[in-house]
């Protein structure tokens, strides 16, 4: 029986009269690369992961409302001329896009389905390396899962922010305390759920695009009766909370490779009926980005003309009211998705197995709970490592593995045996059948090249803003100082 890793195997080469292509016209081969759904060739096949499959709907429905939560509402308070605000919305959303497609691009190159298996195997992978993949393991864990708990919690306390002046005109810490408690008791347990395939959080994600729906449909009614808004909540933002970096907020996101995976795992591989075209992640990723264009484009014009004369009206309308529910509402119902998708804390086995009660998930929300309770200071502090931890994964980490994985790693074979003591390429070799293969690896090679030009150089773009951002950031902290 003939092996692929044997290398003194004959080939036997059966010429088919219908194939008009030359046999040594290896770059045809990987021509409709693009063309298949989500990498089922192959050399680019994702390993399964153990995230539980959901359908396109669901799948663009969890894409798309990460974007309508507390970026897109904080737009209409920025105050950032349309001149500079419509630019940065096109822009912003055309970067995130292209950030995800880098991820699933990286993905589909790794064969891997998780973003802590793509970043080890970009940056940890080998052999005695078992003690770095040990540390970045640990970092990536703490890393996605302290963006969660931020982001839980800053919904959480942002809710409670713009409820109090609709409860009581001289805010009291008892007051606040109160209604986080009831918020907390009524939203954390619902993260109790097993995935974001569950009937609650599937629940709850859809009543939250509705709830933004509704409030959008208030602020618009506000905006054309020229009734002035305030946010008490944007006005207690932190530092780094200004107008085009809010905007660039509103794009971020922390789930694509676990929403990839999903969708591969509602695939039906031994069927032979034409997979739809609303089953292609990319198509489903560009369709979330082009909803949240449109559902955020009304916010950027409010933001440009924010001074409008206020009319002689009752200081509580319907719709002044109103608008602080909604608000609050869809920012508490974003948060089980986000306690769901956190990373388990490193309970000990013998802990875990010997109940069945959620232990992390409760230490979770508590953690959530408590920092919520924090010093208005503190809070603000916290807004903006939020701000820049979610900056980063969403906008520079991508790039930054693009740039490790293809610039500065061995590229990964397509059709030479990855085994140990496999050849090098460069080395010389007398067997026609391993000169043939190996020039079938270097026309792929080349061709993957060519066809990645255009991706390279949107990635050093997208690292180099990074970077820039970054240091503009660390100079505004300096500054504050």
């Amino acid at each position: 029986m003939l092996s692929a890793l044997d290398s003194s195997s004959a080939l036997i080469l059966v010429h088919d009269d219908d194939d008009e292509t030359s046999p040594l016209n290896f770059d045809s081969e990987i021509d409709d690369e693009d063309d298949e759904e989500d990498g089922s060739t192959p050399q680019f096949d994702v390993r399964r992961a153990s995230t539980p499959p959901l359908g396109p709907g669901l799948v663009l429905l969890y894409l798309l409302v990460p974007y309508l939560k507390l970026g897109a509402m904080f737009i209409p308070h920025t105050e950032t001329p349309l001149k500079y605000g419509l630019p940065a919305l096109f822009a912003f959303a055309g970067l995130a896009a292209f950030a995800k497609h880098i991820l699933y691009k990286l993905s589909r190159y790794t064969r891997t389905a998780e973003l802590e298996d793509v970043i080890l195997d970009i940056c940890a992978k080998g052999r005695g390396k078992e003690q770095r993949r040990h540390l970045f393991r640990g970092l990536i864990r703490t890393g996605t899962g302290g963006l969660r708990v931020l982001l839980a919690t800053v919904y959480l306390r942002e809710s409670v922010q713009v409820l109090l002046p609709l409860l009581d005109n001289t805010v009291s810490i008892t007051t606040r305390l109160r209604l986080t408690a009831i918020f907390a008791i009524i939203i954390l347990p619902l993260s109790f759920a097993q995935s974001l395939a569950s009937k609650p959080i599937v629940y709850t994600t859809w009543l939250s695009l509705v709830t933004y729906v509704a409030w959008l449909a208030c602020i618009t009614y506000a905006y054309l009766n020229k009734i002035p808004l305030v946010n008490s909540g944007w006005l207690r933002a932190g530092t780094f909370w200004q107008g085009l970096v809010t905007t660039a907020f509103a794009f971020t996101s922390s789930s694509t490779l676990s929403l990839y995976s999903s969708l591969r795992g509602s695939y039906q591989p031994m069927s032979t009926a034409k997979q739809s075209k609303f089953r292609s992640f990319k198509l489903l990723s560009i369709l979330s980005v082009a909803l949240a264009i449109l559902l955020t484009f009304p916010l950027v014009i409010f933001s440009s003309n924010p001074h409008v004369p206020a009319p002689l009206v009752a200081p509580r309308q319907p719709a002044l009211l109103a608008i602080p529910i909604l608000n609050a509402s869809n920012l508490l119902l974003g948060i089980p998705a986000l306690l769901v998708t956190a990373p388990p804390l490193p309970i000990p086995d013998r802990v875990r197995h010997a109940t069945t009660i959620p232990i992390s998930r409760i230490l979770l929300s508590i953690l959530v709970f408590a920092l919520t309770l924090v010093p208005a200071r503190v809070s603000t502090t916290l807004s903006d490592i939020l701000l820049v931890f979610a900056l980063t994964s969403t906008y520079f980490l991508p790039a930054l593995l693009h740039v490790v994985a293809h610039f500065f790693r061995r590229p990964i074979a397509i059709v030479v045996p990855q085994v140990p003591g496999t050849p090098l390429p460069s080395q010389p070799r007398s067997n026609p059948a391993d000169e043939l293969l190996l020039r079938k690896e270097h026309a792929l090679q080349k061709r993957q090249f060519r066809k990645r030009i255009v991706w390279d150089l949107g990635v050093w773009l997208l690292l180099v803003g990074g970077v820039a951002g970054l240091a503009a950031a660390v100079g505004r902290v300096a500054g504050e100082w």
